[in-house]
């Protein structure tokens, strides 16, 4: 049931005050308001709620049944409203603290930039840090309190244990090699052709190497002879451009490339490996206001690059 439009902050303040107090007097004088004024919003608001708030005696003002369950809720929702108030003011202030995201290299160079652009553009003040690395390290990081937020991969149900993850969408893992790349003359390209050619692979410890392994093992290879191990994108990147290299890689990390013509994809005849992308934060932790201003501009270039 959504509460009572007619009940105000007033109401509330005034009811915590004469709780506290036991007197009308105290109540009116601690608010700097008049007595009748006090009186008349308790009267207002037993009448909304329908029952009495207080017993009137010689000895002061108690609290009634009803005014004891009141109460706990009352407060809580006034302590509420303040930590909220303050968390827009603190979110005001330029500079006055850092949103420190976890980024795997997919979602640094995809949906990141683009966020923060738009985060700020409606009002951010936070400075933001964004961490790449792995993501085992990241959600450490996340865990113990250095990072605030992940955008990233779903990582193993062991290591989410007090972690929420937020879909975002699903992103699959792309062959890529230069222009004029021998293969890219073939209408579609079995795996096994790899064979013939360095390929760089994700690090063991990464988040996508199982769903890459698992691709190549179910089309037969289950080894490859000659491979580079990397998580930079920089040096994968580089060394594909610049040799006959086939790069094995999140598509984020290389749309810009693609689009650009820099790299070009594989038409590779096997069903490519596709792993959910999204939020991931401490379970049970309220988000600030500065991130939750961030998170909102990342759902939104999130879903306008599906």
């Amino acid at each position: 049931m959504a509460p009572d439009s007619r009940i105000k902050i007033r109401h509330l303040a005034c009811f915590l005050e004469v709780a506290a107090r036991r007197s009308f007097g105290g109540a009116a004088e601690a608010l700097a308001i008049t007595q009748p004024a006090v009186s008349k919003a308790i009267a207002d608001l037993e009448d909304i709620l329908g029952v009495a708030l207080f017993e009137r005696s010689r000895r002061g003002v108690f609290l009634t049944g009803y005014g004891e369950a009141f109460q706990r809720y009352a407060g809580a929702s006034l302590t509420a409203l303040r930590q909220g108030v303050d968390s827009v003011s603190q979110a005001q202030a330029r500079g006055g603290h850092t949103l420190a995201i976890g980024a795997l290299p997919t979602s640094a160079n995809r949906i990141m930039p683009q966020a923060v652009l738009r985060a700020k553009a409606e009002g951010l003040g936070a400075t933001v840090r964004i961490i790449t690395g792995p993501n085992e390290l990241l959600l450490n990081e996340l865990r113990q309190g250095d990072l605030d937020l992940v955008v990233g991969r779903l990582a193993a149900p062991r290591a989410m244990q007090a972690l929420a993850f937020e879909y975002l969408y699903s992103e699959e893992v792309v062959f890529v090699v230069r222009p004029g790349h021998p293969l890219l003359a073939h209408e579609t390209v079995e795996l096994g052709q790899l064979a013939d050619f360095t390929v760089i692979l994700p690090t063991l410890r990464s988040i996508i190497r199982p769903e890459v392994d698992r691709l190549l093992v179910s089309q037969g290879v289950a080894r490859l002879p000659e491979v580079i191990e990397s998580v930079s994108p920089d040096f994968s990147r580089r060394y594909t451009r610049t040799t006959e290299a086939v790069w094995i890689i999140s598509y984020g990390v290389v749309a810009d490339d693609l689009a650009e013509g820099l790299l070009a994809r594989l038409p590779v005849n096997a069903t490519p490996a596709q792993g959910p992308v999204g939020l991931t934060q401490r379970a049970e932790m309220p988000a600030s206001v500065s991130l939750q201003i961030l998170m909102k501009a990342i759902r939104e270039v999130a879903a306008e690059q599906g």
